[in-house]
C-alpha cells in the first residue's frame, strides 16, 4: 500500500494512491478523486502532483495523464466511451466514476490500450 503525506498550512493528508481513482486539474489546484467518491483538494498543480503519484505509486506506470486536465489510475477503467465523451472508472462496488473527455483523448488512450494488448499477446504466443 503506496502513500504518500501532503502538508498543508495546518493539516497533514495521508493520499493512498492504490484508492486514488483520479486527479482533476483545477487552476492552481487539483482535485484527489478517490474511487469511494470521497475528494480531496490539494493547493498543488497537477504536473507535480503527477510526479509524486508515479514517483510513490506501489505499480508502475499505474496512472496514465490524459490532456491537460485529467490523470487516471487505469487499474480502475472499465470502460472507454468515445461517443458520449467519457471514461468510466470502477471498482464494482461503489458507484462509477465518470470522466469526461474529448473524443480524441479517449482515441487515442483506446488505441494506445489495444497495441498494449497486442504487444501483450505476441508476447504470450512466443
Amino acid at each position: 500500500m503506496a502513500k504518500f503525506y501532503y502538508n498543508t498550512r495546518d493539516d497533514l493528508i495521508c493520499i493512498d494512491t492504490d484508492l486514488v481513482a483520479a486527479v482533476k486539474a483545477d487552476g492552481n489546484y487539483s482535485k484527489i478523486l478517490y474511487i469511494s467518491g470521497k475528494v480531496i483538494t490539494l493547493s498543488c498543480g497537477i504536473t507535480k502532483l503527477e510526479e509524486i503519484l508515479k514517483s510513490t505509486a506501489s505499480k508502475q506506470n499505474r496512472y496514465v495523464r490524459l490532456g491537460r486536465s485529467y490523470i487516471i489510475n487505469h487499474a480502475y477503467l472499465y470502460k472507454l466511451e468515445p461517443l458520449k465523451q467519457q471514461i468510466i472508472l470502477s471498482n464494482g462496488i461503489h458507484p462509477d466514476l465518470k470522466i469526461p473527455l474529448p473524443k480524441q483523448t479517449i482515441k487515442t488512450y483506446k488505441d494506445a490500450m489495444e497495441k498494449r494488448s497486442e504487444v501483450i499477446k505476441q508476447k504470450a504466443n512466443s
